[in-house]
């Protein structure tokens, strides 16, 4: 009896030891900001999808990034987007007989919600102004 607890412990611990792996970008915005919009933060804001899977690791699916994005910029009320970003992904792999039976990823965004209001920002000088010359100065002509 006593040795088959001590297999049973040793088992145990052979599944709860595991190996993780972090990869991560750094990103400047979750969306397409206008470029005569007005910016104004709200604050820091972070959020993490965690997925398990047996021997073959868990994908992100388009639905997933837009769930991750859409979870962290609930909030803060009003949030637009999210700007100055890292994207964390740690892949946990448990193994079993140097085999990878379990995996785990969790994908973690962080970063400042934002929001955007499309302003009346001038980005260039309009098309009736012309840049003036200074009067004193003679005008060159190419010679033949």
């Amino acid at each position: 009896m006593k040795r088959l607890f001590i297999i049973g412990l040793a088992t145990i611990a052979v599944l709860q030891a595991g190996c993780s792996m972090t990869r991560g970008t750094f990103e400047p915005s979750t969306h397409f900001a206008y470029p005569n919009s007005n910016v104004q933060p709200l604050g820091h804001v972070s959020g993490i999808v965690k997925e398990g899977s047996f021997i073959i690791p868990p994908e992100l699916t388009k639905e997933k990034a837009l769930k991750l994005i859409s979870d962290t910029l609930a909030q803060k009320p009003g949030a637009d987007m999210v700007v100055n970003y890292r994207l964390d992904t740690t892949y946990t792999v448990y193994p079993f007989y140097s085999l990878p039976l379990y995996i785990v990823q969790e994908i973690k965004l962080e970063g400042t919600a934002v929001k955007m209001q499309v302003g009346e920002q001038e980005i260039a000088p309009k098309a009736t102004e012309s840049p003036q010359k200074p009067k004193d100065q003679p005008v060159k002509r190419k010679s033949k």
